[in-house]
């Protein structure tokens, strides 16, 4: 079997290596020559090299291929992809061969290219989660797009993905550009989770007096039940390091957190879909709010420190409603992947798309098959409910900031209870004139449910 790499930075050499490593014959390009040279002695080292062909030109690397040609691109987002696709397309692509983009790029770049190259060659479009680590030993990997194509290299990149209890965590999630929708909401759902994780150290740390090392004890012992996660067993580690005068590493490192614009992404077209994901958007705001210092409006956006008061809180219901509160993120971000996947007619499977998050990615946790039980699981959960509740007004009581805790118990809260949607809908007919619904589903306006004399102005 024969592939095709073009990008050799981080995750390009990463999974280049994975790929020979699991039998695949591949031809490499970068545009940097050290790159190549880099991998190929590494691939040497592992005595790897035989299956590895590094070239120097991309019409060099068209020649070597097999038709119909299967090529991965782990090249930034943006111009540089449409920059390298006129690039394979004048060194002699043609119409039967398959081009997968590989990167982070917005999904409605990829249903632009796909339209732009659909007479030049195959484009397909996979998200890509692990990390370097992960594309080195097994990735998660959200395929979509060209049927055909795809099944030419399905059985290389199932061998190279992770692998959960027997099943690969490659699949072909949908059709169109849906994986790299997929993989902007995975990569929101992340922002979330590791917000809600730095908002339980937080109260725990400055709430209620823990040091980072109790911190990471509490989060060991979680990791031992149902809630293990990566992003949680990293968390611990992290709190257990120190500087080097026995400081915890924490302490040590500025209250600014960076992005590369998949988080701010899922907000953006979750407020276009009309998809609530408060949680997430949550999680984007938060990032936003650490880097205030650094705006034109800092003066505007900068108040007085205020102190902060003790929190005297149960570690077996924080336990359950951080449980609870990862469990709704999750699902408000595959209830963004429906509702993307509807107006977008994607066929969206999201049993195919939890399988990918099993294993190799970031998000990967073992409550996963609960998340994928959907609401019925979710209203079966009457303790964990009452704990976020409890939880998150303890949590604001003490003055600190929760941001994506707080969204989560609002979310369920509103689809849960009494909303007082009727009344922000009847101030808009009044002064709008929008019209309303009765609960009978009748179209009307305030004038035709009662007698208004005179409006307030």
């Amino acid at each position: 079997m024969q592939v095709a790499l073009i990008g050799l930075g981080v995750m390009g050499k990463n999974l280049a290596l994975n790929l020979i490593e699991k039998g695949i014959s591949l031809v490499a390009y970068d545009k940097n020559p050290d790159a190549g040279e880099d991998l190929l002695s590494i691939a040497k080292s592992d005595g790897l090299a035989e299956r590895l062909h590094i070239v120097s030109d991309l019409t060099d690397m068209i020649k070597r291929l097999e038709t119909p040609r299967s090529i991965l691109l782990l090249v930034p987002a943006g111009e540089l992809v449409d920059r390298v696709c006129q690039e394979l397309i004048e060194a002699g692509v043609d119409a039967n061969d398959l081009i997968v983009d590989c990167g982070n790029s917005n999904y409605k770049d990829g249903i632009a290219r796909k339209l732009k190259y659909q007479n030049k060659f195959e484009f397909a479009t996979m998200g890509i989660s692990g990390g370097a680590e992960g594309a080195r030993h097994g990735p998660a990997m959200m395929a979509s797009g060209s049927e055909g194509g795809w099944e030419r290299v399905e059985l290389a990149l199932e061998k190279v993905a992770a692998n959960y209890k027997g099943e690969s965590c490659f699949a072909r999630v949908g059709q169109s550009a849906s994986g790299h929708f997929v993989k902007m909401v995975h990569n929101g759902i992340e922002y979330s989770l590791m917000q809600l994780i730095a908002e339980v150290y937080q109260l725990l740390r400055l709430g209620c007096g823990k040091s980072p090392q109790e911190i990471a004890t509490i989060f060991d012992a979680w990791s031992e039940t149902e809630l293990n996660s990566y992003l949680l067993s990293i968390s611990s580690h992290i709190l257990k390091l120190e500087g080097h005068n026995n400081e915890p590493l924490v302490d040590l490192i500025d209250n600014k957190v960076g992005a590369k614009g998949t988080g701010l992404w899922t907000a953006q077209n979750a407020l276009e879909l009309g998809i609530a994901v408060p949680s997430l958007v949550a999680a984007v705001e938060a990032r936003h709010l650490t880097n205030t210092y650094s705006t034109h409006a800092a003066k505007e956006m900068t108040y007085q420190t205020r102190p902060t008061l003790v929190a005297q809180l149960d570690l077996d219901e924080l336990k359950q409603a951080f449980h609870f509160a990862s469990l709704l993120c999750y699902r408000q971000g595959l209830a963004l992947i429906k509702g993307a996947s509807r107006t977008h007619q994607w066929k969206v499977d999201l049993a195919k798309t939890l399988q990918t998050w099993r294993a190799g990615c970031i998000i990967r946790a073992d409550y996963l098959h609960q998340v994928a039980q959907g609401n019925e699981f979710i209203d079966a959960l009457e303790s964990e409910v009452t704990a976020l509740r409890n939880v998150t007004g303890i949590a604001i009581t003490t003055g600190l900031a929760f941001p994506v805790l707080a969204a989560s118990q609002t979310y369920y809260a509103t689809l849960s209870t009494p909303s007082n949607g009727h009344l922000v809908q009847a101030q808009r007919d009044y002064f709008g004139e929008h019209g309303l619904l009765t609960h009978a589903g009748e179209l009307c306006h305030l004038t035709d449910l009662a007698d208004i004399d005179a409006k307030v102005r």
